[in-house]
C-alpha cells in the first residue's frame, strides 16, 4: 500500500525558532493521509500538522512551542478545509467483484439447476 499526503496548507511563520532563534525559516504544514492500493483509495479524517525550521533543519515539537507559535498555529488550524474521510474503489475491485459473482452464480446453477446449463 502506498501512502501519500494531501497538503492542505503550508504557511511560513515569522516567529522565532526555539532551536536557532531564526525568524524566517519556520514552516507550518497541515497534511491529510491518503492510502492507495490496487483495490481502493482511502482518505483518512485526521490531519497531521508539524512545524519544521528550514534554517537549522529541526522539527519543532509541541512541547517547544512558545505562546506566539501556539496562537499562530490555532489561527491556521481554523482556516484549513479538510477533505472528508472516504473510500474510493478502483476498477480492479469492481472487476474482481463481478468475476466472483459470475463464478458463484455458475456454481449455484451447476449444483441446483443443471438442466438450465444443458447438463441433465
Amino acid at each position: 500500500m502506498k501512502t501519500e499526503y494531501i497538503i492542505l496548507k503550508e504557511a511560513r511563520l515569522t516567529n522565532n525558532c526555539p532551536e536557532c532563534y531564526a525568524t524566517d525559516g519556520m514552516v507550518l504544514s497541515f497534511k491529510q493521509e491518503k492510502k492507495i492500493s490496487s483495490l481502493f483509495i482511502k482518505t483518512k479524517k485526521d490531519t497531521i500538522e508539524n512545524i519544521h525550521c528550514n534554517k537549522c533543519g529541526s522539527h519543532i515539537f509541541p512541547g517547544q512551542w512558545t505562546k506566539d507559535i501556539e496562537r499562530v498555529y490555532e489561527y491556521h488550524k481554523k482556516t484549513i478545509n479538510t477533505q472528508p474521510a472516504s473510500i474510493q474503489f478502483t476498477g480492479l475491485f469492481y472487476l474482481l467483484s463481478f468475476l466472483v459473482l459470475v463464478i458463484a452464480l455458475g456454481g449455484y446453477l451447476y449444483l441446483y439447476h443443471p438442466d438450465l446449463l444443458g447438463l441433465a
